[in-house]
């Protein structure tokens, strides 16, 4: 299958603005659209501002790939479930506008959307974030944790699936389309193997021990009016083992993310979330960093099927965006497992008193 280059295409060549007109008009959001801007970000779906003369709106394009899976539709669905009743605790989430029919996505043409209301605030780069920010984010999660999602419980989502990923055939493929990231997945294809054997073993592990959570709670995720957070994207919603999402959090906000752990800021975010937390962490602290990493196998594997065009085609620009996550995430992977140690040192003091005062 080949891969499309539409580099030089332009958006309004698509009907883009005239399908967001159709949307705009017919859910009764504007009579007319003063501005439609693209905002950077995003690396499954495209977000837009949307100025109307009713309002200012956050409009997000879904991406066509993910869309076709027949699950697709009822992850959404459950995913504003789970933040309704986010809001109804208290917890700052920033969920859909329901359109016609109470519904959240809206298929115009050959795109669906979904509509949020704009929120002003900031993303936090990392060097921006401070310990007050990451003893916020830990009692967030804890907040979050002690929530009774019992009325949206899904057994049929309950497991976490284990997957063996085929790195050599990917490797083949990539040689064969003269790949910028050969080399580095043929230096570190021993390590994702193992990497992902160990992590399997985990998730088995794990999965008798899963709570309904955000699970993508990294600083992407995060706009902050001054120190007042406001929980977003809620669409990866799903069932996730709580000192596994406790790890994956203290690793985002404390710089692991961009191979900088600050372990002050990685412990700050573990004993906030202590603090509040109704239920005490798993202590094979090993298992669930293992269990954690899984999640970058999958998005690695995720932006190889994107940047070999395995399944689907994709654009250009779609393209060359996966093969910069692949080398990122490849180069986090290695890293994560380089601080292993450090990080089941501070987990382990769980069982000590707390160092550092949290209020």
């Amino acid at each position: 299958m080949k891969c499309r280059r539409n580099n030089e295409i332009k958006l309004e060549e698509f009907g883009l603005q005239k399908d967001i007109e159709i949307l705009i008009k017919e859910e009764k959001l504007g009579d007319e659209i003063k501005s439609v801007t693209k905002i950077t970000g995003g690396l499954s779906h495209i977000m837009y501002k949307v100025m109307t003369d009713k309002n200012i709106y956050a409009i997000k394009e879904l991406n066509e790939g993910i869309m076709k899976k027949k699950e697709a539709y009822s992850n959404f669905i459950f995913s504003e479930k789970v933040t309704d009743i986010v809001k109804e605790n208290g917890i700052t989430a920033v969920g859909a506008i329901k359109l016609k029919n109470n519904d959240i996505i809206r298929k115009i043409n050959n795109r669906y959307f979904m509509v949020f209301n704009w929120l002003e605030g900031k993303i936090l780069n990392a060097e921006e974030i401070t310990e007050k920010h990451c003893k916020i984010v830990g009692k967030i999660l804890a907040e979050i944790h002690n929530i009774n999602f019992s009325k949206i419980e899904d057994d049929e989502r309950k497991n976490i699936n284990t997957e063996e990923f085929d790195w050599k055939n990917y490797l083949e493929l990539a040689k064969k389309q003269c790949k910028t990231y050969v080399y580095i997945l043929e230096k570190n294809i021993n390590l994702l193997y193992e990497v992902n054997k160990k992590s399997n073993e985990a998730i088995r592990y794990v999965n008798n021990n899963l709570i309904i959570s955000h699970t993508d709670l990294d600083r992407k995720n995060v706009i902050w009016q001054e120190f007042r957070p406001f929980i977003i994207d809620w669409e990866a919603s799903g069932y996730i083992n709580p000192t596994i999402e406790l790890i994956q959090v203290a690793w985002y906000w404390s710089g692991g993310d961009v191979e900088n752990l600050d372990y002050k800021k990685f412990e700050t975010v573990a004993n906030s979330y202590k603090k509040y937390a109704k239920k005490d962490i798993d202590k094979n602290i090993e298992k669930l960093i293992y269990a954690d990493i899984h999640n970058g196998l999958e998005w690695v594997n995720y932006n190889f099927k994107r940047s070999l065009c395995i399944e689907n085609e994709y654009k250009q620009d779609e393209i060359e965006l996966a093969e910069n996550e692949i080398i990122q995430s490849i180069g986090e992977i290695k890293y994560n497992v380089s601080q292993m140690d450090k990080m089941i040192e501070i987990l382990k003091r769980y069982e000590e008193e707390k160092l550092y005062d949290v209020k």
